[in-house]
């Protein structure tokens, strides 16, 4: 009598993988795609404080203005934010998409005679993104 396993036996198995498979992979994809948006939020939390710490340092700057557009760069160049990289242009990385942060624009205003601060991100899929962050896609109007 020959031993080893037929090929119902086989193929019940395969589909059995298959089936173990097609739940197992979005649910990975999914909990990575979270774990990414909840980094690009931290990584956004880090750069408004960085940059309200800047503005609290710089009030006479803000006080003459309704707000102040600063960059990502220009927080990682002036010392105040920690640089991931040292390529420039290339300083801090989003890691939900892997492109350069360098750019983005961080808004400063006074309020209470503290800095506040607001992001301005480009991609509108990431707006959503971070409920407790103030995000926004452009700048509020001064009255």
């Amino acid at each position: 009598m020959k031993k080893g396993f037929t090929l119902i036996e086989l193929l019940a198995v395969i589909v059995i993988l298959a089936l173990l498979a097609t739940i197992a992979v979005p649910s990975a994809i999914n909990i990575s795609n979270d774990i990414k948006k909840d980094l690009y939020c931290e990584k956004v939390n880090m750069l408004l404080t960085d940059a309200k710490r800047w503005g609290d340092e710089h009030l006479s700057t803000l006080e003459s203005s309704c707000y102040t557009i600063k960059t990502v760069q220009d927080l990682v160049e002036s010392g105040i934010t920690k640089k991931e990289n040292d390529t420039p242009g290339e300083y801090i990385i989003n890691p939900y998409t892997n492109e350069s942060m360098d750019n983005n624009e961080i808004g400063l205003y006074i309020k209470n005679k503290r800095a506040q601060a607001f992001f301005i991100e480009t991609n509108t899929n990431l707006i959503n993104a971070c409920d407790e962050v103030e995000v926004t896609t452009r700048p509020p109007a001064c009255d």
